[in-house]
C-alpha cells in the first residue's frame, strides 16, 4: 500500500481536478473516509500492511499468481481470517467504512471487495473492481483464464451464478452480459462506496454525515441533478429550506420531465408554507 500521513490524506483534495489514476484505490478511500470520520489514516495504514506481511509469508511457497496461489490466498483471508459478509447488518454504516471492515472482519460487497483489491494486488494479481449489478465483484486476470471473486463470500462464481446474481437483481428477463464485466475506474468505485456511505447514514439517521457525503460526490461531479436532488432531501429534513428548494429547483430546471419533478414541486410549496408559519412565529 502506498503509504500516506495524516498530513497527505488532508491534502487529497477530491473534487472534478482530482486525478483518480496517480492514486491507488484504497488510498483514495481511506482519504475520503478520513475526511467523513477524522480517523487516523497512519494507524490503519499500520494495520492493513501488517495485514501484508502475514499474507506473504504464509504465500512465500508460491512463485506465480496462479489459481492455486488464488485459492490459497482466499483461503487465508476467509476462513483463516475469517473476513466474510455480515448479512444481518447489511446496511449498518460500520459495514461501509474500510476502518470498521478491517478491525472487524465483516463488511459488504464494497468494502471487502476494496480490501481484497489491495490483497490481491499487493501478493501479485491483475485485478480489478466491477461495479455490478447484484453487488461489488473483482475480475482477476490468470495466465490463461479469467476468473471473478465475490468478495461477500470469498467464492469464485461461474457464469451461470452471476447471470442469477443479475436477474434477481434486474429481474428475470435480464441477461448477463459481457459489458456488465468490464473492470471500472477508480472514480466511478469511489463514487460507489461513497453513496454506499452515504445510504448508511442515512439509515442510521446521521444525516449532517449523509450531507458531507453529497458534498464529496459533488466535488467529482459538480452537475450532477440527481445528486443536488438527493442532497435537497436531506436539507429539507434538516430544516435548511431554502438551501433544499434551491437544490429541487435546480433538478426541476434540469430534468423537468422527470416523474419525480410534480412530487419536488409540492414539496417546495410546503416549504414556502412552513417558513412563512415561523416567520409568523
Amino acid at each position: 500500500m502506498t503509504k500516506i500521513s495524516n498530513n497527505e490524506a488532508d491534502t487529497l483534495q477530491i473534487d472534478a481536478q482530482f486525478n483518480f489514476d496517480e492514486n491507488s484505490l484504497i488510498q483514495i478511500a481511506v482519504a475520503v473516509e478520513s475526511e467523513l470520520t477524522g480517523i487516523n489514516v497512519k494507524e490503519f495504514e499500520d494495520d492493513l500492511n501488517l495485514q501484508h506481511i502475514v499474507i506473504k509469508s504464509k504465500l512465500a511457497g508460491f512463485a506465480e499468481a496462479d489459481r492455486a496461489k488464488l485459492h490459497k490466498l482466499l483461503d487465508i483471508l476467509y476462513q483463516q481470517q475469517d473476513f466474510k459478509g455480515d448479512w444481518k447488518a447489511f446496511f449498518k454504516v460500520k459495514n461501509a467504512l474500510l476502518s470498521k471492515v478491517l478491525a472487524r472482519r465483516k463488511g459488504i460487497p464494497i468494502s471487502l471487495g476494496v480490501l481484497a483489491l489491495d490483497f490481491l494486488n499487493e501478493c501479485g494479481f491483475d485485478a480489478h473492481g466491477i461495479c455490478f449489478p447484484s453487488g461489488f465483484i473483482i475480475r482477476i486476470n490468470l495466465q490463461n483464464e479469467v476468473v471473478y471473486l465475490d468478495p461477500f463470500t470469498g467464492e469464485l462464481p461461474s457464469w451461470e451464478l452471476l447471470e442469477l446474481k443479475v436477474r434477481g437483481q434486474l429481474g428475470n428477463h435480464a441477461r448477463l452480459t459481457l459489458d456488465m464485466l468490464n473492470p471500472d475506474d477508480n472514480k466511478t468505485i469511489i463514487m460507489r462506496l461513497v453513496n454506499v456511505i452515504k445510504a448508511a447514514y442515512i439509515q442510521a439517521d446521521e444525516l449532517e454525515l449523509a450531507l458531507l457525503c453529497c458534498d464529496i460526490l459533488l466535488r467529482i461531479e459538480p452537475e450532477d441533478a440527481y445528486e443536488v436532488r438527493d442532497r435537497g432531501f436531506l436539507f429539507q429534513q434538516l430544516e435548511c429550506f431554502n438551501l433544499a428548494r434551491t437544490d429541487f429547483e435546480f433538478f426541476i430546471e434540469q430534468y423537468p420531465k422527470d416523474p419525480i419533478v410534480n412530487l419536488l414541486k409540492q414539496q417546495i410549496e410546503q416549504m414556502n408554507l412552513d417558513t412563512n408559519i415561523q416567520v409568523i412565529h
